[in-house]
């Protein structure tokens, strides 16, 4: 059954574009870079969290490279989306993989409880949404889900800030997006082990796997 994940991300992007942070899904090229660390370091009980589905490009590709065993969670704030990946996930054939356990959450990831669970962390957020604190935040959450040597991937758009901080008139504006900047910068030189650059996607992405117990 084919589903129309371009209506649904359309109608959740003009009801709150701040939020969805993209103007189109994520392409394939995008989503392989995302799960590459996952596709190449597979183990039978592997535990995968994905934060911010969307409307499931990226989720699509997790769900080809899990094996049986495998768990996958998907939190996803917004209601259109998590409905739309729980109906994915029953209907779409893209989605099919009876061996491994998909559990789709309607709830941010700042609700979880912190114990480490997970090898893998896949994070879609619009970080440059985000006021720096949160995006602080968050990287904790990630560190702390994490069992050691876990894998926490992220990407953010080519030159996003940049073109954020040129736009915006307000100086608090700006300021907000060079805190998320400097936050960002910590943690991917810190711990960053591996980058991409994706020109296929729209805009352009950068992708960063990082990993938190070994620090560069």
């Amino acid at each position: 059954m084919r589903l129309n994940s371009g209506k649904v991300f359309l109608q959740s992007a003009a009801q709150d574009f701040k939020r969805t942070g993209a103007v189109a899904p994520s392409t394939r090229a995008l989503a392989r870079s995302m799960t590459a660390e996952l596709a190449c370091k597979y183990c039978s009980d592997a535990s995968v969290i994905e934060v911010g589905g969307g409307t499931g490009s990226i989720t699509r590709e997790i769900v080809r490279n899990l094996g049986p065993g495998n768990r996958l969670d998907v939190y996803e704030i917004d209601a259109r989306f998590a409905g739309h990946l729980k109906e994915r996930v029953c209907k779409d054939k893209g989605f099919a993989n009876p061996g491994a356990n998909i559990r789709i959450h309607n709830q941010a990831i700042e609700s979880i409880n912190p114990i480490r669970r997970y090898d893998f962390v896949i994070s879609c957020l619009p970080f440059t949404n985000f006021e720096p604190e949160m995006v602080r935040r968050i990287f904790e959450i990630y560190r702390a889900i994490l069992k050691p040597h876990g894998i926490c991937s992220f990407y953010e758009y080519v030159l996003m800030r940049n073109a954020a901080r040129m736009m915006s008139g307000k100086p608090s504006e700006r300021e907000r997006v060079a805190g998320v900047a400097r936050v960002v910068r910590e943690f991917v030189l810190r711990y960053a082990y591996k980058r991409e650059i994706i020109l296929l996607n729209l805009p352009p992405a950068i992708v960063y796997h990082l990993r938190f117990d070994h620090e560069n």
